[in-house]
């Protein structure tokens, strides 16, 4: 089977699919080679926005009061 008649049906595959078949090629290029195909390292710790939260709130918080405190003098 040649590239020529597999590029119809791969056209017709989803990009998910797609990058499935490249992941799937690449391995077996890899195994080919004898290099150790390399997983993705699995995070320690998954992000969690609630150790975010406020933390634009508070630097705000802070230039509001430099910037009020800037202007009493102003009055």
């Amino acid at each position: 089977m040649s590239i020529n008649d597999l590029l119809p049906s791969v056209a017709t595959l989803s990009h998910a699919d797609k990058f499935r078949l490249v992941q799937i090629l690449l391995e077996q290029l890899a195994k080919e080679e004898g290099i150790s195909a390399q997983q993705t390292p699995v995070p320690v710790e998954t992000f969690n926005p609630r150790h975010y939260f406020g933390v634009a709130h508070q630097s705000r918080k802070n230039i509001d009061e430099y910037i009020a405190s800037s202007r009493e003098g102003w009055n």
